[in-house]
């Protein structure tokens, strides 16, 4: 009697029996949700063997994988997103309550998701959750804080940018990506080649008929030139037979030729090769007579067509 006296005195001294009397309120508390099947909102802790170490009112409980707001195919998936996940608030019901043992199991498997709205050709922020031989899973949900849920989709080998490789992606990694369209079973397709998506969506196509500036790029060999359309789509320059003499293509060439990195040209996009994903160009010579040094092409035009290459000039500037 006297050791029990002495115990409960060290026991209140403490603050056991407040948080004793605490943890009883909470489980009477819960024990009534359980019972009359609500739901209540909790938050993850951190991520165990076999699902996530959570809290409801307060107490320990745990939510297995099974029974999270969505399902993955494997454990690694998980292991991908569990840190973005900690200290997350979800929704849930009570699956079991075992007063006696205080044992609360969670079920997160019910509607309360907003609906995303992904747009076509946007880029969004993603998680890797899984490496195939044929691609990437990534999983976009993260770019909307999990506020939609999971959004799991393919990014396939075949939709990588150049400079990308399989092996350089990791488990976890947080990529940037673009959504492409929902494939058949409603899953979102990615794509990393964002020219080859802006070519698929006609962008490049409407470039056909305008006057715009081109970019001059050197390789690392700095002895190939290449042209590249607002400084996104590859360009190929034809000179007009008809127009120019053989000289004057000859020299418009060895311009070409001369041209330094990052210099800009006026040009007037006439067509295009979809297969070769290239744009046909016409350059305004008349324009860039500086570059082409040789100011006997201006001099052999009328005033009409000289303000037309002005007004070109200036339309080009300010695009």
């Amino acid at each position: 009697m006297i050791l029990d006296s002495i115990r409960n005195t060290v026991k209140d001294r403490l603050g056991f029996s407040k948080k004793n009397s605490w943890i009883t309120e909470r489980q009477n508390e819960l024990e009534n949700h359980f019972e009359n099947n609500d739901t209540l909102p909790f938050k993850i802790v951190e991520m165990k063997t076999y699902g996530f170490l959570t809290k409801v009112l307060g107490l320990y409980s745990f939510v297995p994988f099974s029974l999270m707001p969505w399902r993955y195919s494997d454990t690694n998936s998980w292991v991908a997103v569990a840190p973005s996940l900690i200290n997350r608030k979800f929704y849930c019901k009570v699956h079991e309550f075992d007063k006696s043992t205080g044992s609360i199991i969670l079920d997160a498997g019910l509607p309360q998701f907003k609906v995303a709205e992904l747009i076509e050709g946007e880029a969004y922020k993603g998680l890797i959750t899984r490496i195939s031989d044929f691609g990437v899973f990534i999983d976009i949900g993260y770019h909307f804080d999990w506020k939609c849920g999971s959004l799991l989709g393919l990014l396939h080998k075949s939709q990588l940018a150049d400079y990308e490789e399989l092996n350089d992606f990791s488990l976890g990694e947080e990529i940037t990506t673009v959504y492409k369209a929902m494939n058949l079973d409603g899953k979102p397709v990615f794509c990393n080649d964002l020219e080859k998506t802006d070519w698929e969506n006609g962008k490049p196509q409407k470039l056909v008929g305008q006057t715009t500036w081109v970019n001059v790029v050197r390789k690392f060999d700095n002895e190939t030139v290449e042209l590249f359309v607002e400084g996104k789509y590859k360009a190929r320059l034809i000179v007009d037979k008809q127009v120019h003499s053989r000289q004057t293509k000859n020299k418009i060439f060895e311009a070409l030729n001369e041209l330094s990195h990052g210099e800009m040209l006026h040009c007037e996009v006439i067509g295009c090769n979809e297969r070769s994903r290239t744009l046909i160009i016409n350059w305004f010579t008349e324009i860039d007579t500086d570059i082409i040094g040789d100011n006997a092409i201006l001099n052999n035009l009328d005033d009409k067509t000289l303000e037309k290459l002005e007004f070109l000039k200036n339309s080009i500037s300010r695009q």
